[in-house]
């Protein structure tokens, strides 16, 4: 309200308005223009509001403020002298007016300017204060300082007191001039000084990062230089090497023509040993001959003798035969023995010697794991073998026997014959309805010893179930209760003349218990490209994890396959159309199908949704291999079950961890599967009302953070359980246990103790912001993630050492923990310089200092690659680190570690000297060179923190843990997880990185300082009470 005039004094009052005037003149300015104001303007300003309150407060009339053009009174001055009165809510308004220059108005002139007479008081009092532009003069009043002069137009008893010269207002009018030209110069002063900090401050900054990009520019030119001098002198040695195989080789070649000649001299000798071997057998050939013939010939003279002998003449013919002549009968005589010529002797041959190839070495691959038993051969047989069902069934079920050591095959029902049967050992029949067919199959797998499995993702085998009220897919489909109850008693058929059963869900099995009392649990699972299709369409959304631009639609998507689900999905539909009503950046995304854009739900029965229909997104029916990418557009994906329906109750979680793994929150129906998996807040929300369902909504609608959160944590908490690794070793224990009695047990004794461990605990990872950010969206297999918290001298080194590896195809990922230092300055220059060396390059800086677990979850988080090799900012990897630990990270393997070489600033340090066990001259101290055993962790550590992890083993167990107060021992926590979940790691027997000893490590500065390394121990040991540390007492590393 305006202050009210009261009359006073000409000189009363003069020290309160020289205090008023002083608070005005050092009172700071709230607007942000001000920062565009010279110290000039703000000082008139401040003038202009003391005048103005002090008019006002006599008077109680508008004023006027008048500013000549071009007198260098800015725009921004005058906007901000209105917003500076209507700030001080003066009872009188003053009206800013800019007037033409050059010449002075006199104060009628200026009033006559501002409006017409009626709407100004008939007699006004109103000041007009001039803005005294250079060389001009007014022609008339009151000087208050270097360039400011006051018109008074009218009366006023406060204008005339300032301008009367009389001795009893000499000293108020000295006092004003001394304290506005005092001020004055302050405010000057103040400003020059303030932009002489400013600068000196821009100086140093631009100094700074000069100084970053010279160091960074110095370490490049040396590095380049120590490699032009390494690679000459690689060259020199090359041209040496080159020159002593050039020698080698004409040497070679000497010994290759002589062996030619000998060669020669040797086919020679074999040819003329081919025509003596030739002749010789012509001659054989020939003699047989003559032998057969002179052998036909004796043997007819032989014939005649037997025959004349046989037959003897009349006795008168033999006395006449007497008498003419002796007779002597001829005796044929037996050919000479046959002898085969003689080979000629051959000269003597000198063979060349052997070559010996000292440079070859064989390289065979590890072979693959064989289960030594009859159980070998598994066959999954398909009863519906073009629905999607099979991926998730058959295939990747397969797979998972394959990656356990089994061999595997898949054949729809209608194709198998009498040799899949020989060859299979197990034969696991999905969703086989019993025919003829399947009972002729089932016979001679019991005659051939074949063990058969019926295995099912939906409650097919129980026909009293095939009812509407229970299966609402019946109506909407089309079908009748008859045909699926038929349906469902030959499936059942199938089940009970299978030996054993197998279930996606606790509910299932259950249920098939009821059958058969040995079933085997495998839950519905994703595979590895399933896994890599969804990961990279999030990140072609930007960065996951990152808010979208507040102007981006909300998606929420119902992502179904068919019309059986109409029940379900009205669920949720009432709280869908008001929410859509309530908010309109929010979208529902429903599917099509694709040729003739018909809905897959049936529309008509949801008429909620016709006020919102603007609002709802369309999108065609995709391939199940392309599901994944249409889950990473949703923001909320949605999954409505029909509660206490056991139908419903059954169904698997597919619906929650295929939307987690592509980034996207979901709301589900409490049914107990989803209840098991589900942190209700956490990873995902519950709804079963339509309140529920609308508050869920609403929830993640206007909570971008906490949608994001929520996802990023649903995405760490499926990895695992439903990952391929998780399901080979499922598939082993249960295909392990068909062996005999034993195995059996002690399959049934890991699967046990395994579920006693419980479920980890979601990975913490501490808020961060993202410095830097590139992504060429290829797909690495590596990710390097360094961890640093002041370590601006050493992670040059760090950096550069990733930079070298020989992998081309790299991810790097930084975490600075909140450094003091300008580490933080150094990785950014170096990140402009080297982002095309990189797939991914990011710098993600923790919000508050995390602690080293804290970092390294944000990095795990960060990386999109299956494995991630940790990296201290004070170490160094060597080239060949990333490429030959990635060979080692074979299917199954938790994580690799390389042999560690330690040096200082003096170069490798050398090992220690141990008179048991005495070291080679020469060698160095390492670590991580122990082979891997689970036991080997009883008694400490003996794996390094730079070791090669794959991502889901991470999300397994929990991640590193956050605690500053135990700080240091992360690592060994991690692969003692890994050790009780029987998760296994790999040694790389190579020294492929190198660990910096020193003085400012935190090993030395915290870890192991007594009270530290007390706390940690006890920390520890709480969370593995089967470890038994032989060196629990501090121990600095120099």
């Amino acid at each position: 309200m305006p202050e009210t005039a009261s009359p006073v004094s000409p000189l009363a009052g003069t020290n309160t308005l020289l205090a008023e005037l002083i608070l005005l003149l050092t009172e700071p300015f709230s607007f942000p223009e001000e920062c565009a104001l010279s110290a000039t303007d703000r000082h008139h300003i401040r003038v202009i509001a003391w005048l103005g309150k002090q008019l006002a407060r006599e008077t109680g009339t508008p004023g006027l403020v008048s500013i000549r053009e071009n007198s260098g009174f800015s725009t921004t001055a005058i906007r901000t002298l209105s917003l500076f009165l209507q700030e001080k809510t003066y009872p009188a308004e003053l009206t800013v007016l800019q007037i033409p220059a050059p010449a002075p108005y006199p104060p009628e002139t200026i009033l006559g300017i501002t409006g017409s007479p009626q709407d100004r008081p008939a007699s006004p009092k109103t000041p007009i204060l001039l803005y005294k532009s250079t060389g001009q003069e007014p022609a008339q009043g009151l000087s208050l300082g270097d360039d400011l002069t006051l018109l008074a137009a009218g009366a006023s008893d406060f204008l005339q007191l300032l301008d009367t010269h009389t001795p009893d207002t000499l000293e108020l009018r000295q006092s004003l001039h001394r304290l506005l030209r005092t001020q004055l110069q302050q405010d000057q002063t103040r400003e020059s000084l303030e932009k002489q900090l400013s600068m000196t401050q821009n100086l140093l900054s631009r100094s700074h990062h000069a100084s970053c990009d010279l160091r960074i520019q110095t370490r490049i030119q040396t590095t380049e230089k120590l490699l032009a001098e390494q690679e000459t002198q690689d060259l020199q040695i090359r041209a040496s090497h080159y020159q002593s195989l050039s020698e080698d080789l004409e040497q070679k070649i000497q010994t290759l023509l002589l062996e030619q000649t000998e060669s020669r001299l040797r086919l020679e000798q074999f040819q003329y040993w081919q025509s003596a071997i030739q002749h010789n057998a012509r001659q054989t050939e020939q003699a047989v001959q003559d032998q057969n013939t002179r052998l036909t010939d004796s043997n007819a003279g032989l014939d005649a003798l037997r025959d004349f002998l046989s037959h003897p003449a009349p006795l008168w013919r033999r006395i006449l035969r007497a008498l003419r002549k002796p007779f002597v009968p001829h005796i044929p005589t037996l050919p000479p023995t046959l002898s085969i010529p003689t080979l000629p002797d051959l000269p003597p041959v000198q063979l060349p010697q052997s070559v010996e190839a000292e440079d070859m070495t064989l390289i065979s691959e590890p072979p693959a794991p064989q289960i030594q038993s009859t159980i070998q051969n598994i066959l999954f047989i398909a009863g519906e073998p073009d629905t999607p069902g099979v991926a998730y069934r058959c295939d990747r079920n397969a797979d998972a026997a394959r990656h356990a050591g089994f061999n595997a095959r898949i054949q729809p029902c209608a194709t198998v014959g009498y040799e899949d049967i020989q060859w299979a050992d197990v034969m696991v029949f999905w969703r086989v309805e019993y025919s003829g067919h399947v009972g002729t199959i089932l016979d001679l797998a019991r005659e051939n010893d074949v063990l058969t499995i019926f295995d099912a993702d939906d409650i097919v085998f129980v026909p009293h179930y095939a009812r509407i009220d229970l299966i609402d897919g019946i109506r909407s489909i089309g079908a009748t209760e008859e045909r699926i109850e038929r349906c469902f008693t030959d499936m059942r058929r199938t089940l009970l003349r299978c030996d054993q059963g197998s279930a996606s869900t606790e509910e299932l099995a259950h249920a098939m218990h009821e059958l058969k009392p040995v079933v085997h649990l495998l839950p519905n699972v994703y595979d590895e490209a399933s896994l890599h299709q969804a990961r990279l369409a999030l990140r072609m959304r930007g960065e996951p994890g990152r808010p979208a631009p507040a102007t981006d639609p909300v998606r929420i998507g119902y992502a179904t396959g068919s019309r059986t689900h109409q029940r379900d999905f009205a669920r949720a539909c009432s709280a869908l159309a008001e929410v859509l009503a309530q908010r309109p950046q929010a979208r529902l995304v429903l599917f099509r199908e694709k040729d003739n854009h018909r809905p897959v739900l049936l529309m008509e029965e949801f008429p909620a949704l016709r006020a919102v229909e603007s609002q709802i997104e369309w999108r065609d029916m995709v391939p199940l291999s392309q599901l994944p990418a249409e889950f990473a557009r949703f923001d909320i994906s949605i999954a409505p079950l029909e509660t206490g329906n056991v139908f419903c109750e059954a169904k698997s979680e597919i619906k929650f961890f295929e939307p987690a793994l592509a980034g996207s929150a979901t709301i589900v129906s409490p049914t107990a599967p989803f209840r098991r998996i589900v942190r209700n807040g956490e990873t995902g929300l519950l709804a079963d009302t339509e309140d529920d369902w609308k508050a869920a909504l609403l929830t993640l609608i206007d909570n971008p953070g906490q949608r994001l959160r929520m996802a990023r944590d649903a995405y760490h908490d499926v990895l695992w359980p439903f990952s391929p690794q998780a399901q080979s070793r499922r598939m082993k224990l249960a295909l392990t246990s068909l062996r005999n009695d034993e195995d059996a047990a002690a399959s049934v004794e890991t699967l046990l103790a395994r579920q006693r461990l419980g479920r980890p605990e979601v990975p913490v990872i501490p808020d961060s912001e993202t410095l830097f950010h590139h992504d060429a969206l290829a797909e690495a297999d590596v990710s390097v993630v360094i961890t640093s918290y002041n370590y601006a001298a050493h992670i040059l080194d760090a950096l550069d050492s990733v930079a070298s590896q020989t992998l081309l195809l790299l991810d790097l990922i930084v975490v600075d923990d909140g450094s003091t230092d300008d580490s933080t300055d150094l990785v950014l220059a170096w990140m402009e310089r080297k982002r095309d060396r990189f797939n991914r390059l990011i710098l993600r800086r923790s919000l508050h200092n995390a602690g080293l677990g804290g970092a390294r979850n944000i990095g795990m988080d960060a990386a999109e690659t299956p494995f991630i090799l940790q990296l201290d900012a004070d170490n160094t990897l060597r080239p060949a680190a990333c490429d030959t630990l990635l060979k080692a990270m074979t299917f199954g393997t938790a994580y690799a570690y390389p042999v560690i070489e330690c040096f200082g600033e003096k170069g490798p340090i050398p090992a220690r000297s141990d008179t048991d066990l005495p070291s080679p001259p020469g060698a160095t101290a390492l670590l991580g060179d122990l082979p891997f055993h689970p036991l080997a962790l009883v008694s400490g550590n003996r794996v390094d923190a730079m070791a090669m992890i794959a991502k889901w083993a991470w999300a397994a167990a929990g991640g590193y843990y956050v605690s500053r107060e135990a700080m240091g021992w992360e690592d060994f926590d991690l692969w003692c997880t890994f050790a009780e979940m029987g998760l296994p790691g790999h040694l790389v027997p190579d020294i492929l990185a190198d660990y910096r000893q020193h003085d400012s490590s935190m090993t030395n500065t915290s870890t192991e300082k007594a009270t530290q390394k007390a706390r940690v121990v006890d920390f520890v040991q709480q969370r593995h009470p089967w470890i038994r540390l032989t060196a629990e007492s501090a121990r600095q590393r120099l």
